[in-house]
């Protein structure tokens, strides 16, 4: 049987190691899938450690008969990120394995600026000398990157099947925030909301994870959770808030949907079934999205067909198929 390497953050909390287990669990008909991690959490040397083992170990199984895989998976976001994997990229194509580059992060235009800037021109010749198939995570997403990135392949994020609605009744007023402690991620932006519906919601509360602390009596910071608490949280909630608007195609949003559970998010986050409520920018435009959803006058039907795990593994069936023949 043929197999697929996946390497990427396997192991450092997020989405894209989300997605990254989910299409090794359910990779395509024909396929088997394995998981390399490239990264670990912790200081730059923790980190360096990790990228050189990653290496050893993709040299060792594509320079063995026995352990090469037939394509190899990349998953990356951008800056240093994309810059770390172009060079495992380079080791895996000098053993004329075939690859794919995954491109997660909803920062990668704004690093990489113009289609003429000096990065985005390096980077569209190096990933053409090396013959890498490059694969974005939406048609829009495709539209902004194909001129700064050179030629992509669209395929959405996988919905996980574990999440699906719970069986008890959702908590009354309960708001949710899941994300890493960044700025980016908007905790702070959410609490601000929170206050603003509190004063006429007492009993208003809101569940932070990522941030371990907050000096609001409304607020539940847990920190970081695992994949069963958070599946917990997104059955019992009232409603999501994802106030970022750097996302690529945040994996929570669909995991929330998949669950029965309204999403509010930023009006510029894109790559998202119809079925979000869009709020921004400011507090007030957030507190009355919210309430919208809070008070029943707000109501989505949501789509998630094309985020189904083997509708997706069909895609990517495809693609590493097509990667073979050349």
């Amino acid at each position: 049987m043929r197999k697929v390497l996946h390497v990427g953050p396997c192991h450092t909390p997020g989405g894209m190691a989300t997605v990254m287990h989910t299409l090794a669990q359910f990779p395509p008909d024909g396929w088997e899938a394995e998981l390399l991690s490239s990264h670990a959490t912790g200081g730059w040397w923790t980190k360096w450690r990790a990228y050189r083992r990653a290496r050893s170990e993709l040299q060792r199984r594509c320079t063995n008969a026995e352990s090469r895989p037939a394509v190899v998976h990349v998953h990356a976001a951008s800056d240093w990120s994309l810059r770390r994997k172009l060079r495992l990229i380079r080791r895996v194509r000098s053993c004329g394995v075939p690859v794919v580059l995954h491109l997660h992060s909803g920062k990668l235009a704004a690093w990489m600026g113009t289609a003429n800037s000096p990065r985005a021109q390096r980077h569209r010749a190096t990933v053409a000398r090396l013959g890498v198939t490059q694969v974005v995570l939406s048609d829009t997403w495709q539209r902004v990157l194909t001129p700064l990135v050179g030629p992509t392949e669209a395929v959405v994020n996988p919905v996980p099947p574990t999440y699906v609605p719970g069986q008890r009744a959702r908590d009354a007023e309960h708001l949710l925030v899941l994300g890493r402690n960044d700025p980016v991620k908007g905790h702070a932006f959410a609490e601000q909301v929170g206050t603003r519906l509190a004063k006429d919601r007492p009993n208003l509360r809101l569940t932070l994870t990522g941030k371990d602390r907050s000096p609001l009596p409304f607020v539940q910071a847990l920190g970081w959770v695992s994949e069963a608490t958070k599946l917990e949280l997104l059955q019992s909630a009232t409603v999501l808030l994802v106030p970022s608007s750097v996302e690529g195609q945040p994996l929570v949003v669909l995991e929330a949907l998949a669950c029965g559970l309204p999403v509010v998010v930023a009006q510029d986050l894109h790559s998202l079934p119809s079925g979000v409520v869009r709020a921004g920018p400011s507090v007030e435009d957030w507190a009355r999205a919210v309430e919208s959803v809070l008070s029943g006058s707000t109501t989505v039907e949501v789509d998630l067909e094309a985020h189904r795990v083997d509708s997706v593994a069909q895609q990517w069936g495809r693609l590493y198929a097509s990667l073979l023949k050349d």
